[in-house]
């Protein structure tokens, strides 16, 4: 972003060029991939063609002006279908474009369009039966998971069909699909962004994440669209690292050495690697199982679900199912 951002004011090519090349390679890549739901090619031109103006008559919108973005199709962007990664209507579930899209506008951003979800964004594998499962860009010839929900937001970034992508993260919507696609995600801190104009999986829950080519251009992304300066580098040597027991156990092997390889790396350039115990975590086990589903019922409403279940990807239905029946003193005890 930061040479994107250098090369465009210097005159080194314009917004509506490298618009042109991210669209093409979307024609070109996109029928294997699949990660886009809707592709606004017109809307991303024109949006661009403008910026490219604005800039010429010295109008400077910022670091994302001109950077051309896709977004996760459970959020509201004007002019655009909003599928939630559904056969299902919910369409006065989310009418209009949030004040987090809206932002995006401000600050220059160019969306190419909308990215593929897993239905109702609940899911982890990036799965989804309706509308299509990604194909995750790392291995060509074999259909790979490319985790969820933001499952094409993930394989857009991964992949070069946008400089970077926006996503949801409820139990780790951002976070999975980043780590199964090998793109940086951050998950932001709950309320951080408002959240209307998104679909509302789980409100006590649900956060706006990015999905980058790197910590840098998240370092950049997070403070022009939380006006805010970028923060600067700083060392390893000093930081604390916390590993936790919950998340380290029953690993496969070659995860295992993956992972173990990279806190080497860490404690080699001077962070310090501090075993912890932290038993809050296993209480996702029966946390999610029993909110989500209770959740996603509440949204829908019990009559919209059961009247639509048959249309529904048949995992995110037998999940949703569950919230049929979970009790109101489990649910405010979880």
């Amino acid at each position: 972003l930061a040479e994107f951002g250098t090369g465009l004011r210097r005159g080194d090519f314009t917004a509506e060029g490298v618009t042109a090349a991210y669209l093409a390679r979307i024609e070109a890549l996109d029928p294997q991939l699949g990660a886009f739901e809707f592709v606004a090619g017109e809307a991303a031109l024109a949006s661009a063609r403008a910026l490219d103006r604005l800039l010429a008559a010295g109008t400077d919108l910022g670091p994302l002006m001109g950077v051309s973005v896709a977004v996760k199709d459970i959020f509201a962007v004007d002019g655009m279908p909003t599928r939630h990664g559904s056969k299902v209507d919910v369409s006065d579930l989310v009418r209009d474009q949030g004040r987090f899209v809206d932002k995006m506008k401000q600050s220059g951003c160019v969306i190419l369009g909308k990215t593929k979800t897993v239905e109702f964004a609940l899911g982890a594998l990036g799965t989804n039966a309706v509308r299509g499962t990604p194909h995750n860009p790392w291995d060509a010839a074999t259909a790979r998971a490319p985790g969820g929900s933001s499952s094409g937001s993930a394989v857009a970034v991964a992949a070069g069909l946008c400089a970077f992508a926006i996503g949801s993260d409820t139990g780790g919507s951002v976070r999975l699909p980043s780590a199964f696609c090998g793109t940086f995600g951050i998950k932001t801190t709950h309320g951080l962004w408002p959240t209307d104009g998104v679909f509302p999986l789980a409100p006590h829950l649900d956060c706006i994440g990015l999905l980058t080519r790197s910590a840098a251009d998240a370092a950049i992304a997070f403070a022009a669209l939380s006006d805010l300066p970028p923060p600067q580098r700083c060392s390893v040597d000093g930081l604390r690292f916390g590993r936790p027991d919950y998340f380290f156990e029953n690993l496969d092997l070659e995860v295992d050495v993956a992972v173990s390889t990279a806190l080497d790396a860490l404690a080699a350039a001077g962070a310090e690697i501090i075993p912890l115990s932290l038993p809050e975590a296993a209480e996702r086990e029966t946390f999610f199982p029993n909110v989500l589903p209770a959740e996603l019922i509440a949204a829908l409403g019990r009559e919209r679900y059961l009247s639509n279940k048959d249309i529904m990807d048949p995992v995110v239905s037998a999940r949703a199912e569950k919230g049929l029946e979970v009790l109101a003193s489990d649910y405010l005890r979880a």
